[in-house]
């Protein structure tokens, strides 16, 4: 029987700094201070070293050990973790920004990580995370037709994701563990299937994440650590 850690470590995961999830991303993270950053699911230590360069002190955790191999040779602080299984491998309080971009959603118990990202974050330190959004315009849609959700798996296949969420929903479990939503925003709202049309294809998508966050694929939040 395969586990779902074998699973994720097994399949590639990128960062294309096109698609307008990042590029939000980006914006939000260049509005706060400089300190230290934690990227996990880091993979190749792409998305770090860019913030390593403009200042942060970053580190970053993946599941695939031939990734983190490559992500220390980058200069990162990098560190096998599987999140399915063990605690993240660093002091309590140290980050004041730990990024979560499309992690949550492969994991089985989120309360265990999202307990574990609070421990890692300093008091009034942020979590910035992005994950598919259960209630987009299109799987709205797709279940008023009796289609299956898009980005969610019944099996390990395809993406590999186990936990889908709601706006709503996100918002609830991160107050519960002492998070503060202080901004959400959106990729882009497929008002049109992904398949004919994306935001990389068609960049003046991404306004409609702005403007329609809760129909958009995927939910990014910038959440605060209360103290």
């Amino acid at each position: 029987m395969q586990e779902l850690s074998t699973y994720n470590a097994g399949h590639e995961f990128s960062y294309d700094l096109r698609e307008s999830r990042l590029r939000k991303c980006v914006s939000i993270i260049e509005s706060l201070p400089v300190g230290r950053l934690l990227d996990i699911g880091c993979t190749q230590g792409d998305w770090a070293a860019r913030w390593q360069s403009q200042g942060w002190e970053a580190a970053g955790v993946d599941v695939n050990l031939d990734k983190i191999g490559l992500a220390i040779k980058s200069g990162i602080d990098a560190r096998v973790c599987d999140l399915n299984q063990s605690p993240l491998p660093f002091d309590n309080a140290r980050f004041d920004l730990i990024f979560a971009g499309e992690v949550i959603e492969h994991l089985v118990d989120t309360d265990g990580f999202l307990s574990e990202v609070r421990r890692c974050c300093k008091p009034g330190g942020s979590l910035l995370l992005t994950t598919p959004n259960l209630a987009s315009f299109e799987n709205r849609a797709r279940l008023l037709l009796g289609i299956y959700p898009k980005w969610l798996n019944y099996n390990l296949d395809g993406s590999g994701h186990v936990r889908l969420y709601t706006p709503s929903t996100l918002k609830r479990q991160l107050a519960a563990h002492g998070f503060t939503v202080v901004r959400q925003t959106g990729n882009w709202v497929p008002f049109i299937p992904q398949r004919f049309v994306d935001d990389v294809k068609m960049p003046s998508l991404a306004i409609t994440g702005d403007l329609l966050p809760n129909l958009a694929m995927d939910i990014i939040v910038l959440a605060r650590r209360v103290a």
